[in-house]
């Protein structure tokens, strides 16, 4: 192991929240517009990490192209490029057979009701850090109607695509990572058994 200890949970998430806590969040432009705060601050956002289909950061700056044709790496995997590494091996640790390619950073965000859209079946997400509230609600509908999830330091699994899901109001600072495949990324990438920096997994469920 490179970064994390084998058979320790807690203490990799204290290892993962570590890494989490030198980066300087942000929100993309669907983020905001979901969420609207200041992108100022560096203590609250929504940061997508990985690869996008989105070539431009704005009119006068490329995206760095990614190992894929039409494909490009985010501006958080510009500035973070080791993440890349730490996610995968945590994800190689606690779910090895789970199909991933992006990674969905927040910090202190408690996003209002909404769907994946572009997800690909089953999202897992965990939580990290010093906070209260930040439960997350997950809308089964005819399945078993509204659940409420406490993700401090565990993981949880859902369709994010199918069911809606939201997140309480958060006091203190709140950490989450979604390990995620997505629909668009999926159809331009080939050869699933190439990983990637991002962690590309050519595996089904988690078991």
């Amino acid at each position: 192991m490179k970064y994390f200890n084998d058979n320790d949970f807690l203490g990799d998430c204290c290892i993962l929240q570590s890494f989490l806590e030198e980066m300087r969040f942000y929100s993309g432009s669907e983020r905001l517009r979901v969420l609207k705060h200041s992108n100022n601050s560096g203590n609250i956002g929504s940061m997508l990490y990985g690869y996008t289909w989105k070539g431009y950061l704005s009119p006068t700056k490329k995206r760095t192209a990614a190992p894929w044709k039409g494909l490009f790496e985010t501006k958080c995997m510009d500035l973070y490029p080791e993440f890349g590494e730490v996610a995968r091996e945590f994800a190689d640790l606690y779910f090895p057979t789970f199909k991933w390619c992006n990674l969905q950073l927040n910090k202190n965000f408690p996003i209002p009701p909404h769907f994946d859209s572009t997800n690909v079946g089953t999202s897992i997400i965990i939580g990290l850090g010093d906070y209260r509230g930040g439960k997350l609600f997950v809308d089964f509908a005819e399945d078993g109607g509204i659940r409420e999830f406490d993700i401090r330091g565990e993981m949880v699994k859902f369709d994010g695509s199918k069911y809606r899901h939201w997140v309480s109001d958060i006091e203190g600072d709140r950490y989450s990572v979604v390990f995620f495949n997505n629909s668009v990324i999926e159809k331009k990438m080939t050869g699933y058994n190439s990983v990637s920096a991002s962690g590309v997994n050519n595996a089904d469920a988690v078991p």
